[in-house]
Protein backbone atom coordinates (compact mmCIF):
# COMPACT_ATOMS: atom_id res chain seq x y z
CA UNK A 1 0.00 0.00 0.00
CA UNK A 2 1.84 3.36 -1.19
CA UNK A 3 1.82 5.99 1.47
CA UNK A 4 -0.68 8.15 0.02
CA UNK A 5 -3.62 5.52 0.79
CA UNK A 6 -1.85 4.84 4.25
CA UNK A 7 -2.46 8.76 4.77
CA UNK A 8 -5.78 8.80 3.41
CA UNK A 9 -6.68 5.68 5.88
CA UNK A 10 -4.79 7.23 8.85
CA UNK A 11 -6.80 10.49 8.31
CA UNK A 12 -10.14 7.85 8.60
CA UNK A 13 -9.27 6.82 11.09
CA UNK A 14 -8.08 9.67 13.08
CA UNK A 15 -11.54 11.06 12.61
CA UNK A 16 -13.75 8.15 13.50
CA UNK A 17 -11.71 7.75 16.66
CA UNK A 18 -12.11 11.62 17.42
CA UNK A 19 -16.32 11.37 16.21
CA UNK A 20 -16.12 8.13 19.09
CA UNK A 21 -14.37 10.33 21.74
CA UNK A 22 -16.36 13.14 21.61
CA UNK A 23 -19.40 11.29 21.74
CA UNK A 24 -18.16 9.48 24.71
CA UNK A 25 -17.05 12.62 26.33
CA UNK A 26 -20.36 14.76 25.20
CA UNK A 27 -22.53 12.19 26.57
CA UNK A 28 -20.77 11.96 30.11
CA UNK A 29 -20.89 15.86 30.54
CA UNK A 30 -24.61 15.76 29.52
CA UNK A 31 -25.21 12.96 32.19
CA UNK A 32 -22.90 15.69 34.51
CA UNK A 33 -25.41 18.22 34.02
CA UNK A 34 -28.63 16.54 33.48
CA UNK A 35 -31.73 17.97 35.80
CA UNK A 36 -33.83 16.26 37.85
CA UNK A 37 -36.87 17.01 36.53
CA UNK A 38 -39.07 15.06 33.92
CA UNK A 39 -38.50 14.50 30.14
CA UNK A 40 -41.79 14.73 28.14
CA UNK A 41 -42.50 11.42 26.53
CA UNK A 42 -39.80 9.65 27.58
CA UNK A 43 -41.96 6.37 28.27
CA UNK A 44 -41.94 6.25 24.17
CA UNK A 45 -38.57 4.87 24.85
CA UNK A 46 -37.45 5.91 21.54
CA UNK A 47 -34.63 8.74 21.58
CA UNK A 48 -35.20 9.66 17.66
CA UNK A 49 -38.86 9.47 17.45
CA UNK A 50 -38.87 12.40 20.55
CA UNK A 51 -36.65 14.60 19.09
CA UNK A 52 -37.98 14.33 15.50
CA UNK A 53 -41.44 15.25 17.12
CA UNK A 54 -39.85 18.19 18.62
CA UNK A 55 -38.75 19.43 15.25
CA UNK A 56 -42.45 19.00 13.95
CA UNK A 57 -44.81 19.11 16.51
CA UNK A 58 -43.26 20.93 19.37
CA UNK A 59 -46.49 23.13 20.00
CA UNK A 60 -47.91 19.24 20.82
CA UNK A 61 -45.20 18.36 23.52
CA UNK A 62 -45.33 21.25 25.27
CA UNK A 63 -49.00 20.81 25.57
CA UNK A 64 -48.72 17.34 26.59
CA UNK A 65 -46.26 19.12 29.32
CA UNK A 66 -48.15 21.16 30.37
CA UNK A 67 -51.32 19.29 30.88
CA UNK A 68 -48.87 16.53 32.59
CA UNK A 69 -46.58 19.15 35.13
CA UNK A 70 -48.67 22.33 34.92
CA UNK A 71 -46.12 24.62 36.98
CA UNK A 72 -43.13 22.22 37.37
CA UNK A 73 -40.21 22.38 35.38
CA UNK A 74 -39.35 19.69 32.57
CA UNK A 75 -36.81 18.53 29.90
CA UNK A 76 -37.89 18.06 26.19
CA UNK A 77 -35.76 15.73 24.14
CA UNK A 78 -34.17 17.76 20.56
CA UNK A 79 -31.79 17.23 18.49
CA UNK A 80 -29.38 19.48 20.09
CA UNK A 81 -29.65 17.77 23.81
CA UNK A 82 -32.15 18.02 26.17
CA UNK A 83 -34.34 21.44 26.75
CA UNK A 84 -35.37 22.94 30.26
CA UNK A 85 -38.63 24.49 29.77
CA UNK A 86 -40.25 26.69 32.95
CA UNK A 87 -43.81 27.59 33.69
CA UNK A 88 -44.77 30.58 33.03
CA UNK A 89 -44.89 31.54 36.98
CA UNK A 90 -41.18 31.31 36.99
CA UNK A 91 -40.41 34.25 34.13
CA UNK A 92 -40.68 36.84 36.78
CA UNK A 93 -37.75 35.04 38.39
CA UNK A 94 -35.96 35.79 35.53
CA UNK A 95 -37.10 39.03 34.73
CA UNK A 96 -35.03 41.36 36.72
CA UNK A 97 -31.65 40.08 34.99
CA UNK A 98 -30.27 42.51 32.46
CA UNK A 99 -28.77 40.94 29.12
CA UNK A 100 -24.95 40.44 30.74
CA UNK A 101 -26.92 38.20 33.18
CA UNK A 102 -29.57 36.33 31.27
CA UNK A 103 -29.38 36.84 27.65
CA UNK A 104 -31.88 36.21 24.95
CA UNK A 105 -29.48 37.07 22.19
CA UNK A 106 -26.70 34.85 23.64
CA UNK A 107 -29.72 32.00 23.44
CA UNK A 108 -30.73 32.43 19.95
CA UNK A 109 -27.33 32.85 18.89
CA UNK A 110 -26.31 29.09 20.34
CA UNK A 111 -29.55 27.82 18.38
CA UNK A 112 -28.37 28.93 15.22
CA UNK A 113 -24.41 28.09 16.35
CA UNK A 114 -23.34 31.99 16.07
CA UNK A 115 -20.15 31.42 16.35
CA UNK A 116 -20.03 29.91 12.64
CA UNK A 117 -22.90 31.86 11.50
CA UNK A 118 -21.79 35.12 12.88
CA UNK A 119 -24.97 35.76 14.84
CA UNK A 120 -22.83 36.01 17.71
CA UNK A 121 -22.15 39.44 17.97
CA UNK A 122 -23.91 41.69 20.13
CA UNK A 123 -22.75 45.28 19.90
CA UNK A 124 -23.73 48.20 22.63
CA UNK A 125 -23.63 50.41 19.73
CA UNK A 126 -26.41 48.06 17.64
CA UNK A 127 -28.60 48.09 20.71
CA UNK A 128 -28.10 51.86 21.38
CA UNK A 129 -29.02 52.54 18.01
CA UNK A 130 -32.07 50.67 17.92
CA UNK A 131 -33.29 51.31 21.67
CA UNK A 132 -32.98 54.73 22.12
CA UNK A 133 -32.35 56.40 18.63
CA UNK A 134 -34.49 54.14 16.25
CA UNK A 135 -37.65 54.48 19.16
CA UNK A 136 -36.85 57.89 19.67
CA UNK A 137 -37.34 58.67 15.68
CA UNK A 138 -39.86 55.85 14.46
CA UNK A 139 -42.66 59.17 14.15
CA UNK A 140 -40.46 60.86 11.78
CA UNK A 141 -40.85 58.10 9.39
CA UNK A 142 -44.05 57.01 9.48
CA UNK A 143 -44.61 59.03 6.19
CA UNK A 144 -41.35 58.15 4.41
CA UNK A 145 -41.98 54.44 5.06
CA UNK A 146 -45.57 54.16 4.04
CA UNK A 147 -44.13 55.97 0.89
CA UNK A 148 -42.00 53.11 0.47
CA UNK A 149 -44.25 50.35 0.77
CA UNK A 150 -46.83 52.05 -1.73
CA UNK A 151 -43.61 51.87 -4.52
CA UNK A 152 -42.99 48.72 -3.56
CA UNK A 153 -47.08 47.63 -4.33
CA UNK A 154 -46.99 49.84 -7.48
CA UNK A 155 -43.81 47.99 -8.39
CA UNK A 156 -43.51 44.48 -6.82
CA UNK A 157 -46.94 43.18 -7.46
CA UNK A 158 -49.48 42.71 -10.44
CA UNK A 159 -51.74 44.89 -11.74
CA UNK A 160 -54.74 42.83 -9.91
CA UNK A 161 -57.35 44.06 -12.02
CA UNK A 162 -59.02 40.87 -11.32
CA UNK A 163 -58.42 38.45 -8.08
CA UNK A 164 -54.85 37.27 -8.57
CA UNK A 165 -52.94 34.98 -6.66
CA UNK A 166 -50.31 35.87 -4.75
CA UNK A 167 -47.32 34.65 -3.17
CA UNK A 168 -47.11 36.16 0.13
CA UNK A 169 -43.97 35.35 1.55
CA UNK A 170 -41.99 36.28 -1.57
CA UNK A 171 -44.20 39.81 -1.89
CA UNK A 172 -43.68 41.03 1.43
CA UNK A 173 -39.96 40.02 1.64
CA UNK A 174 -39.29 42.64 -0.55
CA UNK A 175 -42.10 44.79 1.30
CA UNK A 176 -40.92 44.99 4.20
CA UNK A 177 -37.45 45.00 3.54
CA UNK A 178 -37.49 48.04 1.69
CA UNK A 179 -39.53 49.48 4.23
CA UNK A 180 -37.19 48.96 6.74
CA UNK A 181 -33.78 49.59 4.66
CA UNK A 182 -35.57 53.01 4.38
CA UNK A 183 -34.54 53.70 7.93
CA UNK A 184 -31.20 51.66 7.99
CA UNK A 185 -29.93 53.12 4.85
CA UNK A 186 -31.94 55.71 3.98
CA UNK A 187 -32.76 56.75 0.50
CA UNK A 188 -31.79 55.91 -2.66
CA UNK A 189 -30.45 52.63 -1.00
CA UNK A 190 -33.18 51.42 0.20
CA UNK A 191 -33.90 50.40 -3.19
CA UNK A 192 -30.92 49.15 -4.46
CA UNK A 193 -31.63 45.84 -6.04
CA UNK A 194 -28.40 44.10 -4.71
CA UNK A 195 -28.32 45.53 -1.39
CA UNK A 196 -32.32 43.93 -0.36
CA UNK A 197 -31.02 40.72 -1.98
CA UNK A 198 -27.83 40.81 0.45
CA UNK A 199 -29.69 41.96 3.31
CA UNK A 200 -33.00 39.41 2.59
CA UNK A 201 -30.59 36.27 1.84
CA UNK A 202 -28.29 36.51 4.78
CA UNK A 203 -30.77 35.31 7.01
CA UNK A 204 -32.13 32.51 5.06
CA UNK A 205 -28.39 31.75 4.86
CA UNK A 206 -28.02 32.01 8.68
CA UNK A 207 -30.68 29.55 9.39
CA UNK A 208 -30.47 26.99 6.67
CA UNK A 209 -26.57 26.88 6.99
CA UNK A 210 -26.78 26.85 10.87
CA UNK A 211 -29.16 23.54 10.59
CA UNK A 212 -26.92 21.74 8.49
CA UNK A 213 -23.71 22.39 10.20
CA UNK A 214 -25.66 21.07 13.26
CA UNK A 215 -25.34 17.35 11.46
CA UNK A 216 -21.70 17.77 12.24
CA UNK A 217 -20.31 16.89 15.22
CA UNK A 218 -18.95 19.79 17.30
CA UNK A 219 -15.06 19.17 17.38
CA UNK A 220 -15.48 18.60 13.29
CA UNK A 221 -17.24 21.50 12.62
CA UNK A 222 -14.11 23.93 12.78
CA UNK A 223 -13.31 21.82 9.45
CA UNK A 224 -17.01 21.04 8.13
CA UNK A 225 -18.05 24.80 8.03
CA UNK A 226 -16.22 25.09 4.58
CA UNK A 227 -18.37 22.41 3.16
CA UNK A 228 -21.37 23.78 3.80
CA UNK A 229 -22.26 25.89 1.17
CA UNK A 230 -24.26 28.52 2.98
CA UNK A 231 -21.88 28.79 5.19
CA UNK A 232 -19.13 30.09 2.60
CA UNK A 233 -22.37 32.77 1.58
CA UNK A 234 -22.65 33.83 4.67
CA UNK A 235 -18.86 35.09 4.57
CA UNK A 236 -19.91 36.46 1.08
CA UNK A 237 -22.68 37.96 2.43
CA UNK A 238 -20.61 40.23 4.75
CA UNK A 239 -17.83 41.04 2.22
CA UNK A 240 -21.10 42.02 -0.55
CA UNK A 241 -22.60 43.87 2.15
CA UNK A 242 -19.23 45.93 2.85
CA UNK A 243 -18.91 46.42 -0.97
CA UNK A 244 -22.56 48.27 -1.35
CA UNK A 245 -22.16 50.46 1.64
CA UNK A 246 -18.42 51.69 0.84
CA UNK A 247 -19.53 53.73 -1.64
CA UNK A 248 -22.36 55.56 0.39
CA UNK A 249 -20.37 55.98 3.06
CA UNK A 250 -17.73 57.69 1.09
CA UNK A 251 -20.19 59.55 -0.25
CA UNK A 252 -21.80 61.16 3.50
CA UNK A 253 -17.93 61.50 4.52
CA UNK A 254 -17.41 63.93 1.44
CA UNK A 255 -20.62 65.69 2.41
CA UNK A 256 -20.30 66.16 5.89
CA UNK A 257 -17.06 68.41 5.25
CA UNK A 258 -19.64 71.00 3.86
CA UNK A 259 -22.00 73.22 6.23
CA UNK A 260 -25.49 73.19 6.70
CA UNK A 261 -25.64 69.61 5.36
CA UNK A 262 -29.18 68.00 6.42
CA UNK A 263 -28.74 64.86 8.99
CA UNK A 264 -29.47 61.50 7.25
CA UNK A 265 -31.05 60.43 10.18
CA UNK A 266 -30.76 56.81 9.65
CA UNK A 267 -29.54 53.78 11.63
CA UNK A 268 -25.88 54.36 9.77
CA UNK A 269 -25.91 58.06 11.20
CA UNK A 270 -26.67 56.67 14.17
CA UNK A 271 -24.39 53.81 14.95
CA UNK A 272 -21.59 56.22 13.43
CA UNK A 273 -22.55 58.69 16.22
CA UNK A 274 -23.16 56.22 18.61
CA UNK A 275 -19.20 54.86 18.20
CA UNK A 276 -17.90 58.23 17.84
CA UNK A 277 -19.79 58.87 21.34
CA UNK A 278 -18.27 55.56 22.70
CA UNK A 279 -14.82 56.34 21.56
CA UNK A 280 -14.82 53.04 20.12
CA UNK A 281 -11.89 52.80 17.93
CA UNK A 282 -12.59 49.20 16.71
CA UNK A 283 -15.62 50.49 14.74
CA UNK A 284 -14.93 51.01 11.03
CA UNK A 285 -17.10 49.94 7.55
CA UNK A 286 -16.53 46.92 8.00
CA UNK A 287 -18.33 46.42 11.71
CA UNK A 288 -21.08 48.65 10.10
CA UNK A 289 -21.92 46.37 7.49
CA UNK A 290 -22.21 43.34 9.68
CA UNK A 291 -24.30 45.55 12.27
CA UNK A 292 -26.18 46.27 9.20
CA UNK A 293 -26.77 42.44 8.39
CA UNK A 294 -27.66 41.68 11.90
CA UNK A 295 -30.32 44.59 12.09
CA UNK A 296 -31.75 43.54 8.87
CA UNK A 297 -32.09 39.88 9.46
CA UNK A 298 -33.50 41.02 13.43
CA UNK A 299 -36.27 43.20 11.42
CA UNK A 300 -36.84 41.72 8.10
CA UNK A 301 -38.26 37.99 8.44
CA UNK A 302 -40.13 38.38 12.09
CA UNK A 303 -42.11 41.62 10.81
CA UNK A 304 -42.93 39.62 7.70
CA UNK A 305 -44.05 36.73 9.09
CA UNK A 306 -46.93 38.36 11.35
CA UNK A 307 -48.07 40.64 8.75
CA UNK A 308 -48.76 37.05 6.89
CA UNK A 309 -50.27 35.60 10.00
CA UNK A 310 -52.77 38.38 10.39
CA UNK A 311 -53.38 38.69 6.73
CA UNK A 312 -53.82 34.69 6.66
CA UNK A 313 -56.57 35.50 10.01
CA UNK A 314 -58.54 38.63 8.03
CA UNK A 315 -58.85 35.95 4.75
CA UNK A 316 -60.43 33.51 7.62
CA UNK A 317 -62.57 35.69 9.26
CA UNK A 318 -63.45 38.41 6.57
CA UNK A 319 -66.33 39.92 8.94
CA UNK A 320 -63.23 41.98 10.24
CA UNK A 321 -62.10 43.50 7.05
CA UNK A 322 -64.31 46.36 6.12
CA UNK A 323 -64.79 47.54 9.83
CA UNK A 324 -60.48 47.34 10.09
CA UNK A 325 -60.53 49.32 6.33
CA UNK A 326 -63.24 51.94 7.88
CA UNK A 327 -60.76 52.45 10.78
CA UNK A 328 -58.03 53.86 8.66
CA UNK A 329 -60.20 55.91 6.61
CA UNK A 330 -61.59 57.54 9.26
CA UNK A 331 -58.52 58.75 10.85
CA UNK A 332 -56.97 59.51 8.13
CA UNK A 333 -59.45 61.54 6.65
CA UNK A 334 -57.72 64.79 7.64
CA UNK A 335 -54.62 64.24 5.98
CA UNK A 336 -55.82 62.49 2.47
CA UNK A 337 -55.17 59.26 3.08
CA UNK A 338 -51.22 60.30 4.13
CA UNK A 339 -50.51 58.40 7.67
CA UNK A 340 -48.64 60.23 10.66
CA UNK A 341 -47.53 58.92 14.04
CA UNK A 342 -50.76 59.99 15.71
CA UNK A 343 -53.11 57.86 13.16
CA UNK A 344 -51.14 54.75 14.14
CA UNK A 345 -51.97 55.30 17.78
CA UNK A 346 -55.55 55.76 16.82
CA UNK A 347 -55.82 52.48 15.54
CA UNK A 348 -56.70 50.43 17.97
CA UNK A 349 -59.21 48.00 16.31
CA UNK A 350 -56.07 47.15 14.28
CA UNK A 351 -53.69 47.09 16.86
CA UNK A 352 -55.94 44.96 18.81
CA UNK A 353 -56.44 42.31 15.94
CA UNK A 354 -52.69 42.62 15.38
CA UNK A 355 -52.51 41.30 18.35
CA UNK A 356 -55.00 38.49 18.73
CA UNK A 357 -53.45 37.10 15.66
CA UNK A 358 -49.95 37.48 17.26
CA UNK A 359 -51.39 35.41 20.65
CA UNK A 360 -52.36 33.03 18.39
CA UNK A 361 -49.74 32.59 15.88
CA UNK A 362 -46.32 33.54 17.88
CA UNK A 363 -43.01 34.07 16.25
CA UNK A 364 -42.75 30.87 18.64
CA UNK A 365 -44.10 28.82 21.68
CA UNK A 366 -41.14 29.50 23.74
CA UNK A 367 -40.42 33.24 23.05
CA UNK A 368 -38.87 33.83 26.46
CA UNK A 369 -35.48 31.89 26.41
CA UNK A 370 -32.27 32.68 28.01
CA UNK A 371 -28.89 32.00 28.32
CA UNK A 372 -27.94 31.80 31.59
CA UNK A 373 -24.49 34.29 31.21
CA UNK A 374 -24.08 33.86 35.99
CA UNK A 375 -25.32 31.18 38.21
CA UNK A 376 -29.12 31.76 38.66
CA UNK A 377 -31.42 30.28 41.87
CA UNK A 378 -34.65 30.85 41.19
CA UNK A 379 -37.71 31.01 43.84
CA UNK A 380 -38.49 27.46 43.62
CA UNK A 381 -34.90 26.15 44.42
CA UNK A 382 -33.89 25.16 40.93
CA UNK A 383 -30.38 26.21 39.90
CA UNK A 384 -29.76 27.14 36.83
CA UNK A 385 -25.58 26.70 36.27
CA UNK A 386 -23.84 29.25 33.86
CA UNK A 387 -24.06 28.14 30.19
CA UNK A 388 -27.48 27.02 30.15
CA UNK A 389 -30.07 27.68 28.06
CA UNK A 390 -33.54 28.06 29.92
CA UNK A 391 -37.31 28.89 27.87
CA UNK A 392 -40.70 29.47 29.09
CA UNK A 393 -43.35 27.76 28.09
CA UNK A 394 -45.26 30.98 26.93
CA UNK A 395 -47.94 30.15 24.78
CA UNK A 396 -50.52 28.10 26.80
CA UNK A 397 -53.43 29.95 25.86
CA UNK A 398 -55.64 28.63 28.81
CA UNK A 399 -53.46 30.55 31.00
CA UNK A 400 -54.94 34.05 29.86
CA UNK A 401 -56.48 36.39 32.45
CA UNK A 402 -60.22 35.35 33.13
CA UNK A 403 -61.08 39.54 32.11
CA UNK A 404 -59.91 38.51 28.77
CA UNK A 405 -62.92 36.30 28.26
CA UNK A 406 -62.71 33.18 26.09
CA UNK A 407 -59.28 32.43 26.10
CA UNK A 408 -58.79 29.68 23.34
CA UNK A 409 -61.22 31.65 20.97
CA UNK A 410 -60.31 34.52 18.22
CA UNK A 411 -61.51 37.88 19.14
CA UNK A 412 -60.13 40.68 16.86
CA UNK A 413 -61.44 43.28 19.60
CA UNK A 414 -60.16 41.75 22.68
CA UNK A 415 -57.64 43.91 23.52
CA UNK A 416 -59.91 47.09 22.04
CA UNK A 417 -62.15 46.09 24.34
CA UNK A 418 -60.36 45.72 27.55
CA UNK A 419 -58.43 49.20 26.77
CA UNK A 420 -61.65 50.88 27.06
CA UNK A 421 -61.20 51.39 30.27
CA UNK A 422 -59.85 54.87 31.11
CA UNK A 423 -57.22 53.48 33.44
CA UNK A 424 -55.78 50.88 30.55
CA UNK A 425 -56.17 52.76 27.51
CA UNK A 426 -52.43 52.76 27.27
CA UNK A 427 -52.27 48.97 28.08
CA UNK A 428 -52.70 45.99 26.36
CA UNK A 429 -50.76 47.45 22.77
CA UNK A 430 -49.32 45.47 20.02
CA UNK A 431 -45.54 46.16 21.33
CA UNK A 432 -46.90 45.82 24.92
CA UNK A 433 -45.22 43.53 26.95
CA UNK A 434 -46.49 41.75 30.79
CA UNK A 435 -46.71 38.74 32.12
CA UNK A 436 -49.83 37.58 30.02
CA UNK A 437 -48.29 38.97 26.60
CA UNK A 438 -44.81 37.58 26.18
CA UNK A 439 -44.67 36.90 22.35
CA UNK A 440 -41.72 39.84 22.34
CA UNK A 441 -40.13 38.65 25.59
CA UNK A 442 -40.10 40.05 28.72
CA UNK A 443 -38.27 42.17 31.57
CA UNK A 444 -34.96 44.09 30.83
CA UNK A 445 -34.04 41.97 27.91
CA UNK A 446 -37.20 42.06 26.14
CA UNK A 447 -37.48 42.60 22.19
CA UNK A 448 -36.27 46.33 21.59
CA UNK A 449 -37.32 46.57 18.10
CA UNK A 450 -40.76 46.10 18.66
CA UNK A 451 -41.91 49.45 18.46
CA UNK A 452 -40.71 49.45 15.27
CA UNK A 453 -41.80 46.44 14.08
CA UNK A 454 -46.03 47.38 15.52
CA UNK A 455 -45.47 50.31 13.39
CA UNK A 456 -44.11 48.39 10.06
CA UNK A 457 -46.69 45.92 9.92
CA UNK A 458 -49.82 48.26 10.79
CA UNK A 459 -48.29 50.94 7.77
CA UNK A 460 -48.85 47.85 5.34
CA UNK A 461 -51.76 46.25 7.09
CA UNK A 462 -53.53 50.09 6.80
CA UNK A 463 -52.38 49.84 2.98
CA UNK A 464 -53.32 47.02 1.85
CA UNK A 465 -56.69 47.46 3.41
CA UNK A 466 -57.01 50.50 1.43
CA UNK A 467 -56.18 49.63 -1.55
CA UNK A 468 -57.11 45.95 -2.04
CA UNK A 469 -60.23 42.93 -1.49
CA UNK A 470 -57.87 39.61 -0.77
CA UNK A 471 -59.35 36.45 0.19
CA UNK A 472 -58.07 32.51 0.44
CA UNK A 473 -58.25 30.35 -3.27
CA UNK A 474 -60.95 28.27 -3.73
CA UNK A 475 -61.04 25.25 -1.57
CA UNK A 476 -59.39 26.66 1.50
CA UNK A 477 -61.50 26.48 4.49
CA UNK A 478 -60.80 28.17 7.86
CA UNK A 479 -57.21 29.26 9.00
CA UNK A 480 -55.01 27.22 7.31
CA UNK A 481 -52.96 25.25 10.10
CA UNK A 482 -49.98 26.41 10.82
CA UNK A 483 -46.36 24.48 10.49
CA UNK A 484 -43.75 24.23 13.43
CA UNK A 485 -40.09 23.79 12.90
CA UNK A 486 -39.05 23.01 16.36
CA UNK A 487 -40.56 26.26 18.52
CA UNK A 488 -40.92 28.23 15.20
CA UNK A 489 -44.27 29.13 14.36
CA UNK A 490 -44.87 29.12 10.31
CA UNK A 491 -47.37 30.18 8.39
CA UNK A 492 -48.17 27.60 5.72
CA UNK A 493 -46.14 29.08 2.29
CA UNK A 494 -47.95 26.80 0.00
CA UNK A 495 -51.39 28.84 1.01
CA UNK A 496 -52.27 31.61 -1.97
CA UNK A 497 -54.39 34.69 -1.23
CA UNK A 498 -56.02 36.15 -3.72
CA UNK A 499 -55.55 40.00 -4.25
CA UNK A 500 -57.93 42.51 -6.16
CA UNK A 501 -57.91 46.23 -6.47
CA UNK A 502 -60.57 47.38 -3.80
CA UNK A 503 -63.38 49.12 -5.42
Amino acid sequence: MDSTNMSILWTLAAIVMTTLAGNIITKFLRRLNAFAVPIVGVDTGDLNTLKGRYVQEADVLLREGYERFKDSIFQVETPDGPRVFLPRKLANDLKPFNRHEASGMKALADRHIGHYTSIDHESDIMLGAIKIDLNRNLGNFVEDVQHEIAHCFKTQFPPCDEWTPIDLHEKLLRVVAQASARIFVGYPMCRNEEWLECSTKFALDVMTGGEKLKQWHPWLRPIAQYFVPEMTRIRGDHQRALELLLPELEKRSIGSDRTGLKSRNDMIEWMQQRAQKLGDKSFDSKELANLQMLTATAAIHTTRLAIIHALYDLAARPEYIEPLRREVLDVTKDNNGILRKQHLTHMRRLDSFMKESQRHNPPSVATFQRKAMIPIDLSNGFHIPAGTIVQCNTNMLDEAPAEWGDPNGFDGYRFYKLRSKPEDTNKYQFASTSYDSMQFGFGNDACPGRFFASNQIKIILAYILLHYDFKFEDGIVGRPKNLMFEVNVLADPTVKVLFKNAS
